[in-house]
């Protein structure tokens, strides 16, 4: 793990984000502000990003899976998206000076000001800086309740696990176009996530709000 937090009593952050190293989150955020030139528009220069290793999807493609390779597949699926979850967090804490792991609204506005939109130079713009707090606030709101009316108004690992679950599965669709439902493709792609992004942003509850209530329930089993 990375050592934020050293030479510090051992505080709750270090046991909220014991899995996540901030290099690793830090990495992840470039690559995701990469894939945008702006909200809705990706970069098409940019590279996707794999979430999931080699092995799981070569056992994924396997046509006879016991119950020990579901098993397996879904452990590794959920270890490797909290991993990601918990390092982006933890670089957030960083950047804030969170000491919780659990972001609060200021310190997720902060760090939007300065790593998404600090290239637009938002703050010597008041009328697009006060858009941009909108788009924020919306963005929080579904993040720290997991796409839903109310939430603890906290980010937490559990939060950020599902946003990287919706940003990492696609729709199913049927012969005739009809929604069959989500599935993990694994793979955050420039042009999927400046869509999910945008509706992120979106305060009216989108399919990336269920995306978000789908992984949440996934991944915490409830």
């Amino acid at each position: 793990m990375d050592n934020f937090g050293q030479g510090l009593q051992r505080t709750s952050i270090l046991q909220e984000l014991s899995g996540g190293n901030a290099e690793l989150g830090e990495a992840f955020a470039l690559i995701l502000d990469d894939m945008i030139t702006q909200s809705g528009i990706q970069n098409p220069d940019s590279e996707p990003f794999d979430v999931l290793p080699d092995s799981w999807r070569t056992l994924a493609k396997k046509p006879d899976k016991t119950p020990d390779d579901i098993k397996t597949l879904d452990e590794s699926l959920k270890s490797e998206i909290y991993s990601l979850a918990e390092s982006f967090l933890l670089y957030i804490a960083r950047e804030t000076r969170n000491l919780t792991g659990k972001l609060e609204y200021q310190q997720y506005e902060a760090y939007m000001l300065k790593h998404r939109f600090g290239r637009y130079d938002v703050m010597n713009k008041p009328e697009y800086l006060n858009k941009v707090k909108v788009q924020i606030r919306n963005a929080f709101n579904k993040l720290s309740a997991h796409g839903e009316p109310a939430g603890d108004n906290l980010i937490d690992k559990h939060d950020m696990a599902a946003f990287i679950y919706a940003l990492s599965t696609r729709s199913r669709r049927g012969d005739n176009g009809e929604f069959l439902g989500f599935e993990i493709n694994g793979f955050i792609k420039p042009e999927e996530y400046a869509v999910s992004e945008n509706n992120l942003f979106d305060a009216e509850d989108n399919l990336f709000s269920v995306k978000l209530r789908v992984g949440y329930k996934m991944l915490s089993n409830i």
